[in-house]
């Protein structure tokens, strides 16, 4: 019979529901007492079978407090899908079940924000607004959640429902509010909106880092400059003498950002791109000049193709070639100050120019020496052209 049940369960069947508690009254007694990891009424609000939900709540309401083996309720459950309608069946009948963790201490309202389901997690904090200031693993609160899975929507909901200036700015282990998370994550948006909402921008976590000091550090200048103009600036961040100042755990600050070291940025970037891509390309040229020396055209076959004129030039420019681009790799990897002097990044491009058209020189040359001239003919069981 239990088996019969879990497959109405699966089905959301209500009528062989019914029919299997008229043949066993004590059918939903013995499934509280039973040793499976889930119950029916887990299945059935996990596939979101509202009506079947509802049956077995009208009949045995202590159901609704069951966990399984991940210790969630079938509140949980129904919070993760967005089963709003479920979800309200639910805490009709017992909202004290909003209070129940999982194994990671997440309570229904702390899986909804998870989520994003913003009908479902106003549902649940209307009806237990205490349960959505349970703290979860790490000392994170159920902003810090919204925060880190990037649910805007949801912590909008709830700072306008929950937001006394304590609950938003509180902090977890590490020492990091809400508008940490956000700065580290480049949540712009997020960011902008935390800090019109009062949440302290000059908080210092662990590592003595202000927010908006992880935001300079872990941002481009540029972009940096783009976020900080658009927070609200107090007078313990912003001095109209000194511009914004960001502390650090170094006892160092970060300065205004002005255009000129914007303009530094985009020249390092550029530089650092630059780089790359010279070694790539300096790599490439080195080998095709040492497999191109490796093998030369055997001295038969040059002077029949009356070669001897033009292999010098080969050997002369595969070689400049070969050194030129090793000369490239080798500044590239011994540090020189490369990325402070823009004069030598353009010395080791023009470098690279000259490997380049030396390869091109070397590939012409052999092209002219392995195609046949017209005037001359071939012996089909012989590959050596005939005079």
């Amino acid at each position: 019979m239990d088996s019969e049940l879990y497959e109405a369960a699966v089905e959301g069947n209500v009528r062989s529901l019914i029919e299997l508690l008229g043949k066993d009254k004590l059918l939903l007694d013995r499934i509280m007492t039973g040793n499976r990891n889930e119950t029916h009424l887990h299945v059935a609000t996990m596939l979101g079978h509202l009506d079947f939900v509802e049956e077995i709540l009208a009949r045995k309401t202590e159901l609704a407090r069951e966990q399984d083996s991940q210790s969630l309720t079938p509140l949980h459950l129904a919070a993760a899908k967005g089963y709003l309608h479920i979800v309200e069946s639910l805490v009709r009948v017992n909202p004290e079940i909003c209070f129940l963790r999982d194994k990671y201490k997440r309570n229904p309202l702390h899986v909804a924000a998870m989520k994003g389901h913003v009908d479902v997690l106003e549902c649940l904090v209307r009806a237990t607004p205490d349960a959505a200031h349970s703290v979860i693993e790490n000392g994170q609160t159920i902003l810090h959640l919204c925060v880190k899975h990037n649910r805007l929507e949801a912590l909008k909901l709830l700072i306008d429902i929950l937001g006394d200036d304590q609950f938003i700015n509180s902090r977890d282990e590490d020492g990091n509010t809400i508008l940490h998370l956000a700065a580290v994550d480049g949540q712009t948006e997020t960011i902008i909106f935390l800090t019109n909402k009062g949440v302290d921008p000059n908080i210092t976590n662990s590592k003595g880092f202000t927010a908006l000091g992880l935001l300079a550090q872990g941002q481009s200048m540029e972009r940096a400059l783009e976020i900080v103009n658009s927070v609200p600036q107090t007078s313990e961040n912003h001095n109209p003498s000194k511009g914004t100042v960001f502390p650090n755990n170094t006892g160092t600050t970060f300065h205004p950002l002005t255009k000129k070291e914007i303009k530094r940025e985009r020249k390092r970037k550029w530089q650092q791109g630059m780089h790359e891509a010279l070694m790539i390309v300096a790599i490439l040229v080195a080998t095709i000049a040492y497999e191109a020396g490796k093998d030369p055209p055997d001295e038969s076959a040059k002077a029949m193709n009356g070669f001897d004129d033009y292999y010098q030039f080969f050997k002369a420019s595969n070689t400049i070639s070969f050194i030129a681009s090793l000369s490239t790799i080798i500044f590239l990897i011994s540090g020189l100050p490369l990325k402070r002097r823009r004069i030598t990044t353009w010395i080791v491009m023009l470098t690279m120019w000259v490997a380049i058209t030396c390869t091109a020189l070397s590939y012409s040359i052999l092209m002219v020496f392995a195609s046949p001239e017209k005037d001359k003919t071939y012996d089909p069981l012989n590959p050596i052209r005939i005079q």
